[in-house]
């Protein structure tokens, strides 16, 4: 169903395209719910959190899909929408990290996760500044906003691995999930904040990322123990 989205989107996207879109999430996130429920070892929150992760990411998608089919005003709504929606998954899956993998008297592991965003954005954007990406002075607190929640829970993964001395399955596969899901983002932004049309394959590229961090996520559950 991914790719069937995928092939959709590059070619005409409509609102069947929409509806490919939610039936592929509507996949990683049953993919969740099953490894939740066949897994029974490991931390309960580290699982509950991340099948909301999940749900949320599936929430993002249905609303950005209206974007491509609306216009003006409509159309930042829906960006906004589907921008907070993801947001709020990553506050889910930041959560499920440290409540599942942290332990005390490493402070350290718990502190970078919130402050190296702070550092990351300052970069990105700059770097966005001169490649010509511009989110505008209303989406701006809210791009701002999301990056430092997407960052975070990059940050949140490798901080928790490291923590584990890369020992554990289950984070080395979240973090190369969350890193996959930073990638389409960043290619995401160029998209929908930079003037000019980007080729199809490039669209195909960021989506195939965003599938791969998703659905790697949400089999990272299966390995918990």
């Amino acid at each position: 169903m991914s790719i069937v989205f995928i092939v959709s989107k590059v070619i005409n996207y409509s609102l069947k395209t929409i509806i490919f879109k939610t039936i592929a999430s509507l996949f990683f996130v049953a993919l969740g719910i099953l490894d939740f429920c066949l897994n029974r070892e490991g931390s309960f929150l580290f699982k509950l959190f991340t099948v909301l992760g999940l749900f949320f990411g599936m929430l993002g998608d249905f609303f950005l899909g209206f974007k491509y089919i609306t216009s003006g005003k409509a159309k930042k709504a829906w960006i906004l929408i589907g921008m907070f929606a993801f947001a709020l998954g990553h506050v889910f899956y930041i959560a499920g990290i440290l409540a599942g993998f942290y332990f005390p008297g490493n402070a350290i592991f718990i502190i970078l996760p919130f402050v190296l965003p702070l550092v990351f954005i300052g970069v990105y954007m700059l770097i966005a500044r001169k490649v010509g990406i511009n989110f505008g002075k209303g989406m701006l607190p809210f791009g701002i906003f999301y990056l430092y929640c997407l960052s975070s829970m990059v940050f949140s993964s490798l901080c928790m691995a490291i923590l584990h001395q890369f020992a554990m399955r289950t984070l080395i596969m979240f973090f190369v999930g969350a890193v996959f899901f930073a990638s389409s983002d960043m290619m995401l932004t160029g998209a929908y904040f930079k003037p000019g049309k980007r080729s199809k394959t490039y669209m195909a590229t960021y989506s195939v990322f965003y599938y791969v961090a998703q659905f790697v996520i949400a089999f990272s559950i299966f390995f918990l123990h």
